[in-house]
């Protein structure tokens, strides 16, 4: 069975950080982003941001541990990870989404979310605004899955069967949280971006954006675990241009 809902475009966005209890778990806001009322400029040579995320901090970071509550035949026993910081062993750090600021454009790409085990797969994605969001139930049991924006619900998805799947269009730019309001401790992150120039950072914490219109731009990350961070950066025709964000 397959839904579509369609949401309307806006171009406010949160401004502050709270957390605050819905139901049985607790939803956290980062400060989102904002963005330059500006256009992908057409004809104009192009470059690549090629780059890499490293942790160089001090303190230690750790990822909380979730019980295991109910479906224990398919989500397994005892606890889940909340991976929030995954670093590799050189200090690369996963699911950073980066992505020019000023820029706008829209897609009509489509981005899947599998729920399998329990667990969103993948926990962090980006995607255009205007893009499909569609999420899938690989379980034998129920699932629901609820998305929240500025502390706004979007969609609500229940997925009893395995199998199904429903799809939702994102026209607004911005951080979706997604959770499953069965299984408490499964969450994953959509992050919206108003053009189509963006990446998430892999295992090894490196990234690469392809294609952007050259010119001097801002470059903007965003981690679950780590906030925000910017960097000016100039993209020349036919050259690569690399960045390194350093987080603490």
């Amino acid at each position: 069975m397959v839904k579509a809902l369609t949401l309307g475009l806006a171009m406010s966005s949160l401004i502050f950080a709270q957390e605050f209890n819905l139901g049985h778990y607790k939803l956290k806001y980062v400060k989102s982003f904002t963005y330059a009322d500006s256009h992908t400029p057409k004809g104009k040579e192009t470059g690549t941001i090629k780059g890499k995320v490293v942790y160089v901090g001090e303190r230690k970071l750790k990822n909380k541990r979730k019980l295991i509550t109910k479906d224990k035949e398919v989500c397994g026993k005892g606890y889940k990870i909340d991976k929030v910081y995954v670093i590799s062993p050189e200090g690369g750090v996963k699911n950073a989404v980066l992505f020019i600021k000023e820029l706008k454009g829209k897609a009509q790409e489509t981005k899947t979310l599998v729920q399998r085990k329990c667990e969103f797969h993948p926990r962090v994605l980006s995607l255009t605004a205007g893009s499909t969001l569609r999420i899938v139930n690989e379980d034998p049991v129920k699932h629901e899955a609820t998305g929240v924006q500025d502390f706004e619900t979007i969609f609500k998805f229940a997925q009893p069967k395995q199998g199904m799947s429903d799809e939702v269009k994102l026209n607004k730019p911005g951080i979706v949280e997604i959770t499953c309001s069965i299984h408490g401790w499964m969450k994953a992150w959509a992050v919206v971006s108003p053009n189509p120039y963006h990446a998430v950072s892999k295992e090894d914490g490196s990234f690469e954006i392809k294609g952007v219109p050259a010119g001097k731009y801002t470059l903007k990350l965003w981690h679950e675990g780590f906030g925000e961070k910017e960097k000016t950066v100039e993209v020349k025709p036919g050259e690569t241009t690399e960045v390194v964000f350093e987080l603490r």
